[in-house]
């Protein structure tokens, strides 16, 4: 179906079925496949442990860093439609943008607790 499956892109399917531990497992299958002889097999546990537990909490990390960004920009729009000094059309884009930061914070939030 190429890049795009029912509306939504390929990259987010994968994303949404792809668990820390499945990539780790990936990643070191690859890096001994590509090295063989310079990793044990089989691969150790606290080996795939630690690879998961840094792509969780690398993930972790952006998602936090994004819900602060969408935080900061929801203010700013949020002070920015409050200005008597600002145009109309100003004041409307603000709270429309406001809305918008609103809503991906809160799916980033929700996404975050799942």
């Amino acid at each position: 179906m190429g890049a795009y499956e029912g509306g939504r892109h390929d990259n987010l399917l994968i994303m949404e079925h792809l668990s820390s531990s499945a990539l780790a497992a990936a990643v070191l299958a690859d890096l001994a496949r590509d090295r063989p002889g310079e990793l044990p097999a089989p691969l150790p546990q606290d080996l795939l442990h630690r690879l998961e537990t840094a792509l969780r909490t690398a993930a972790r990390l952006e998602r936090e860093a994004c819900l602060e960004v969408c935080a900061k920009r929801r203010e700013l729009w949020l002070a920015t439609e409050d200005r008597a000094d600002a145009p109309a059309s100003l004041r409307a884009e603000a709270r429309w943008r406001s809305s918008e930061a609103s809503y991906l914070l809160d799916a980033l939030r929700a996404r975050g607790s799942s």
